[in-house]
């Protein structure tokens, strides 16, 4: 067995404990379920994707651009407006949400809430290493580089993303309890918009870091500053709708955060490359 395949169904069977019934309390409550899905499982991805390729994570430039694109100079600086339109985009269905009356907004960790500027400065460098060192290095560095020399483009970056949604799923579905098909549906659509996202601005040739930092900045939004109340996790503030319109919204909101990223990473390749 080749192995990019090999790490493919390693990472498979990694969310499989935590789509058994009942796994949030088997696992300890909630609490220890969300830490697993927040910290333990990147690590557990990049440990496997270390063991089967024998190396630790790097940043090398030539890897992050498979299909024959190499490494564009000062491609971040170029991306950087473009990840804040993208993250706003992503996160727009919440204003329009609210502007409907679709949307309503509740507390949630009084840790994070009342001490927003202390929860930034450790969580979001957390957020970004885990984004970068684990995900990123795991899904795009390894499995999506190596795949490259095997298949075509597209086909390695479709099971780089496939991989990745899979990987969301004890997020989206902890036990594989659906508490609203409206939410899972849209939940999983914004987890493959967002995996298609990142794929594409490590291929642009902006490489591992860039990827990184635009995962890290969504995975610290997520987990630490707003997010769904059916989702595991619990950050500073929450938001609930009964109103099915309302992930339409937000399946919506993740297309057009996708595009402008595909844009973005489109016009900073070539950009670079004239350069």
């Amino acid at each position: 067995m080749n192995r990019p395949l090999k790490l493919a169904l390693l990472l498979a069977c990694l969310p499989l404990p935590f789509l058994i019934p009942g796994a949030p309390g088997l696992l300890g409550g909630q609490g220890a379920y969300r830490e697993a899905m927040t910290w333990g499982l990147p690590v557990a991805a990049v440990l496997l994707g270390s063991f089967v390729f024998s190396r630790w994570p790097g940043f090398s430039g030539s890897r992050g651009a498979p299909g024959g694109r190499r490494a564009v100079p000062h491609a971040l600086p170029r991306l950087a407006p473009w990840f804040v339109a993208a993250l706003l985009a992503d996160f727009s269905f919440l204003g329009i949400g609210h502007l409907l009356g679709w949307v309503t907004f509740t507390f949630g960790d009084q840790g994070f809430s009342g001490h927003p500027v202390r929860t930034l400065l450790w969580s979001l460098p957390l957020c970004l290493l885990v984004a970068a060192l684990g995900w990123e290095w795991t899904l795009r560095g390894t499995l999506l580089a190596a795949l490259a020399e095997r298949v075509p483009p597209p086909a390695a970056l479709l099971l780089s993303c496939a991989s990745g949604v899979w990987l969301a799923a004890p997020l989206i579905v902890p036990g594989l309890d659906v508490p609203d098909p409206h939410y899972v549906l849209a939940a999983f659509l914004t987890a493959a918009c967002r995996e298609v996202s990142f794929a594409l601005v490590f291929m642009s040739g902006a490489g591992l870091a860039a990827a990184g930092i635009y995962r890290g900045l969504i995975l610290y939004l997520d987990a630490f500053v707003i997010n769904d109340w059916y989702s595991v996790h619990f950050p500073a503030a929450n938001f609930t709708s009964s109103e099915p319109a309302f992930y339409l919204l937000r399946s919506l909101s993740a297309v057009l955060a996708a595009a402008l990223v595909a844009l973005g990473a489109h016009l900073a390749h070539r950009r670079g490359r004239r350069a």
